[in-house]
């Protein structure tokens, strides 16, 4: 027992400190600091984006948290008009990227844009400046990444047990009592591991933040490398983002202590039943939260689109969804597998600290930009090669940069905290007692992961899996400096055209990305209805 228990600690140190190696890289960047650079950044930049980055930290934490929960308790707890299909429709937003919710946004309701022009000649408003303040920001960041806690307390909620919130309901407790005492403790675990991978995002963020003029450490890190060529201070800040990560990972640990929140069964029954005019407002806000998310910003790219598409469509429109689509599923595939071993239960890390402090550095890649990501790996990999040409070998690099190997492995890197988050808040629902019997009644580990670990992870299997696919559908950096010669995809498009200003030309590739993100979440969606009614 103990001699599988090492094999498997190495196993998992392994896997986890490979994934872990950009990390790695960038920290070495101390090792070369710039004290004249570093002495302007503190001086003139550094005060102010501590606080803006805060400011923004706070206001989508808090704004994903209420939203996302709000909407998975409403949709699985209470039957209402309209339910079913915008308890799906509530997915999409995840098809849109960030930056180009921004600039549909910013072409809306910009002081120029026809929302505000109406606004000044119809109804005789005063204009405003969107960009000023954080409000904006904060309210794009939050209506494109609540669904990262939705997802997450969605497949919580539906795993809880009707009967607990029945006999609250017997015992005369109040909706909004039963969900404060009962449903909300125990969907906690899997709402805070959607509100850690939507800090990181955010903390990560570049497109929308440099569109709205909003200066954060993500911005000072492209300065620090674009205006002043610096890679190591560049790596050197990023390298703090990892560490604001490390900290947001370990106090939400710390607040949620040795509690354990398991369940085993799920059920389609609704406790609650809103009808009238009750009814009515709940749909009202569920969709208005769907049209501002997802049906507005989407009927602005159609009509872009539509003016457009004769100029911009071409055969190479083919080329961009093959390569798009063959890293997304491998990239997918790779990551979730990896998490999958990475969470899996287990006696041996039940009380290793080695493990679970490797395990955590490996979903820290998260906080990197992807340009730093893309940048990092490349000194690593030049790191090497030189050490290697110095003992007499031969340089690496040529076969290794340009490589569809090293852009997926930096999409691993950069995305296993959304799947390892997800699929942990799976694990952690599994009893004990399920383990123990399978033990006592001889089950080997490789028949006790697969009879009973992976079919009851399988919901966070697959919202893991969704995350990551729609993540690297959207990724623009890391992709753009480390595609293969050749191998654009649609993020790249929507980019250029973006920075070349014509918008309704982007609307293009935008819509496609949303197509293709959308058939990815029915796809999902149709798999998870499927686990939930054979569980």
């Amino acid at each position: 027992m103990e001699k599988n228990c090492f094999k498997s600690k190495i196993w998992i140190s392994f896997l986890a400190l490979l994934v872990a190696m950009p990390i790695f890289v960038v920290a070495l960047s101390w090792l070369f600091p710039e004290h004249e650079l570093w002495a302007h950044f503190s001086q003139t930049l550094l005060p102010s984006l501590i606080g803006s980055t805060a400011i923004l930290l706070v206001g989508v934490g808090v704004g994903v948290t209420l939203l996302g929960t709000i909407l998975a308790y409403l949709v699985v707890m209470v039957e209402f008009p309209g339910r079913q299909w915008l308890e799906w429709a509530l997915f999409l937003p995840f098809a849109i990227p960030a930056y180009v919710l921004a600039f549909v946004y910013l072409g809306v309701f910009d002081y120029s844009g026809y929302a505000q022009v109406w606004m000044r000649e119809v109804l005789g408003l005063p204009g405003f400046d969107i960009r000023a303040g954080s409000w904006a920001i904060i309210l794009t960041f939050v209506l494109v990444f609540y669904p990262y806690v939705y997802m997450m307390a969605r497949a919580s909620f539906k795993r809880q047990k009707i009967n607990m919130i029945e006999a609250g309901k017997l015992l005369g407790a109040s909706p909004l009592r039963v969900f404060f005492k009962i449903s909300l403790p125990l969907a906690r675990p899997a709402a805070a591991a959607g509100l850690l991978v939507t800090l990181m995002e955010t903390l990560a963020d570049f497109g929308v933040v440099s569109l709205f003029n909003y200066d954060t450490f993500t911005t000072a890190i492209y300065s620090a490398w674009g205006d002043f060529r610096s890679i190591e201070v560049a790596a050197q800040l990023a390298s703090l983002l990892v560490l604001v990560a490390f900290f947001l990972i370990y106090f939400e640990k710390k607040a949620r202590g040795q509690a354990k929140y398991y369940s085993a069964d799920v059920s389609n029954k609704k406790p609650y039943h809103a009808t009238g005019v009750v009814g009515w407002l709940i749909a009202l806000f569920v969709f208005g939260v769907f049209m501002l998310s997802f049906a507005m910003p989407m009927l602005q790219l159609v009509i872009w689109g539509w003016e457009s598409v004769g100029e911009e469509w071409s055969a190479k429109y083919i080329d961009l969804i093959a390569s798009t689509s063959t890293l997304t599923i491998a990239a997918a595939l790779i990551t979730v597998g990896i998490a999958t071993v990475l969470a899996l239960p287990g006696h041996c890390k039940q009380d290793s600290l080695w493990l679970k402090g490797v395990i955590r550095l490996a979903t820290l890649g998260y906080a990197l930009p992807g340009s730093v990501m893309a940048v990092g790996l490349l000194y690593g990999i030049n790191q090497i090669s030189a050490i290697n040409m110095y003992f007499g070998g031969e340089s690496i690099n040529h076969i290794i940069f340009g490589s569809i190997a090293l852009l997926l492995f930096a999409y691993v890197s950069r995305f296993m905290a959304i799947a390892y988050s997800s699929i942990e808040a799976s694990a952690q629902q599994i009893k004990p007692v399920f383990t123990q019997s399978a033990q006592l009644l001889g089950a080997s580990r490789l028949r006790l992961i697969w009879q009973v670990y992976l079919p009851m992870m399988t919901p966070g299997i697959l919202a893991g899996g969704l995350l990551v696919a729609v993540d690297v559908m959207k990724e623009l950096p890391a992709t753009y400096l480390l595609r293969p010669f050749g191998w654009d995809t649609l993020a790249i498009q929507v980019y250029e055209l973006s920075a070349e200003g014509l918008y309704e030309r982007a609307a293009v590739p935008a819509l496609i990305m949303v197509v293709f993100g959308s058939i990815l979440m029915l796809i999902f969606q149709g798999l998870d209805k499927k686990s939930s009614k054979t569980s």
